[in-house]
């Protein structure tokens, strides 16, 4: 079996959707300009169209962690058509009950987005409609789940540590880590690093001309205004293009909450340069 998946993972609301709508503008819209149907290019992994020919969804909300019998068998099947495919995904590289989220077969390679936690417990708050210490125990609670889509599949989140740590330590297939941060602030760059990566390990085209055009339609203020006209689909609660600033979670997280983050993520966030 040709393995043709690519993954953009990540912990929720880490900036994955603002790489999608990128990469959907880029490779798949004949005149570069972004719309919300162009994100369906990249869809959520899993949902239902890519499992209810596996199984029962009745079945299945019975108990919704049984959705990890289904990760690979549904990769094998979009794995059939042996075309390159990117799917979003928020669910941790870990193994459930001894099955785990994917593999070398079916993966190609992943592009995971990381953001400071205490940005992510803010935003995530907002977007789910949470309480700031609600989002923040969901934050480092390593049995976290989350759940897409109007049949509510379950994604095993885990914690922000354990969603980081378990992308970054795969190395039986390829991938780069982008920093939502360095993506604010030096969004050309870090566009063309993920266009640069894809083409080294798939051979995608860069023309100069749609790179440009697709990151001036894909700027954070016009997915906001096109959300507001519109509306997005997968906003849940809260709007979902909102603020898209680095350093917010300074006036809205308080001193103990704070505090609580950087102990639980110490040494990731010195790592990652958040400390």
């Amino acid at each position: 079996m040709s393995k043709k998946i690519f993954w953009l993972a990540s912990y929720p609301k880490s900036g994955n959707t603002w790489i999608r709508a990128f990469l959907t503008t880029y490779i798949f819209s004949q005149n570069n300009n972004f719309n919300f149907d162009l994100l369906n290019k990249i869809p959520i992994f899993p949902n239902k169209s890519q499992i209810q020919e596996l199984v029962d969804l009745k079945e299945l909300k019975k108990n919704k962690l049984d959705i990890s019998k289904y990760w690979i068998p549904a990769q094998q099947k979009l794995n059939l058509n042996k075309s390159l495919k990117f799917l979003k995904t928020h669910t941790a590289c870990v193994a459930h009950e001894g099955r785990w989220f994917t593999d070398e077969t079916n993966t190609k390679g992943y592009i995971y987005t990381v953001r400071d936690p205490r940005a992510v417990a803010c935003s995530k708050a907002h977007h789910s409609n949470l309480s700031m210490e609600e989002s923040v125990n969901a934050l480092i609670n390593r049995d976290e789940i989350g759940y897409n889509g109007p049949n509510k599949l379950a994604e095993i989140s885990s914690s922000w540590k354990i969603n980081y740590l378990s992308w970054k330590k795969k190395k039986n297939f390829e991938g780069i880590i982008i920093k939502y941060e360095d993506l604010v602030d030096n969004t050309e760059k870090e566009f063309k690093k993920i266009l640069l990566f894809l083409k080294k390990i798939n051979n995608i085209e860069i023309d100069e001309k749609k790179f440009l055009k697709s990151i001036n339609s894909c700027q954070f203020l016009k997915l906001s205004k096109l959300e507001d006209l519109h509306g997005f689909v997968e906003s849940t609660g809260g709007k979902f293009f909102r603020k898209g600033t680095k350093d917010s979670w300074k006036n809205d997280l308080s001193k103990d909450l704070r505090k609580k983050i950087e102990e639980n993520f110490k040494d990731e966030m010195i790592e990652l340069g958040y400390l």
